[in-house]
């Protein structure tokens, strides 16, 4: 009866032992599971490790950031300058120099690019034409004014001659001419701009090139709504960096420079 009691003590104490060894192995793999991700606790399956916010996993983010690329650029700078219907910039005056072998001019910090262009179509086999370039806040005054006139003839023009004469003539201060930094680019002289009857392929040449001189087209086709108007042969000096970003990304110049505000 002593030896059976002594066997029974021996039996509980060795079951006991094996039941903290079975308690202690499961606490031991939850724990690391918990480490590697988490545990679910309701089906006893160990989750996935946490993928960082904003990240599937593999690394690449759930919304791509388009402007993540965008160049490193002061908005403020001088190449930058907008000038349209809801940008006035006044009386600017920018310091311009003759383009080269024209009676046309341009702003100083930039001719030098214009004129590598220009050599640049020469030597694709083309004959450039600055049709017009840089133009005073007083020319483009003259120039509205005279349209609101005709329009009106023989009276005085009123305010609806002069929001019809805005339609075709940019009210002085709105005008890209005035910049500097604007310039009309055509196959040959033209009494009226009308693109149509430009050389398609000159043109054509122009917007697939004018990046790597630091230029972009400035009233692109499809941008009316942005700009007011659509101009195939009106390049605008931005810089290489931005150029290259704009002519990548199909942006206006307005599209562009609102990725920095």
């Amino acid at each position: 009866m002593h030896t059976k009691r002594i066997f029974s003590a021996f039996a509980f104490t060795m079951l006991t032992i094996m039941l903290l060894l079975v308690v202690a192995s499961r606490s031991s793999e939850a724990a690391a599971a918990d480490r590697q991700g988490g545990v679910d606790v309701s089906l006893g399956a160990v989750s996935p490790p946490p993928t960082a916010q904003g990240v599937l996993p593999g690394g690449k983010p759930e919304t791509e950031d388009k402007t993540a690329d965008k160049p490193d650029i002061d908005r403020t700078s001088w190449e930058f300058i907008l000038a349209g219907p809801d940008n006035n910039i006044g009386t600017y005056a920018p310091y311009v120099v003759p383009i080269e072998g024209t009676a046309q001019y341009f702003d100083e910090r930039a001719v030098g690019a214009l004129v590598e262009f220009l050599n640049a179509a020469r030597s694709a086999g083309y004959s450039p034409y600055i049709q017009t370039a840089y133009r005073s806040y007083s020319s483009q005054n003259y120039i509205y004014n005279g349209r609101a006139s005709q329009i009106a003839w023989p009276d005085y023009p009123t305010a609806e001659d002069y929001a019809e004469a805005a339609l075709t003539v940019a009210e002085p201060g709105t005008s890209d001419h005035q910049t500097g930094l604007g310039v009309d680019i055509t196959d040959k002289y033209y009494n009226s701009l009308d693109a149509s009857r430009m050389d398609q392929t000159f043109l054509q040449w122009l917007r697939e090139n004018c990046a790597e001189y630091g230029f972009v087209l400035r009233y692109p086709a499809g941008k009316e709504a942005i700009t007011g108007r659509s101009e195939p042969y009106h390049f605008r000096y931005v810089g290489v960096d931005a150029a290259q970003y704009m002519m990548e990304h199909n942006l206006c110049l307005e599209q562009f420079l609102s990725l920095y505000k």
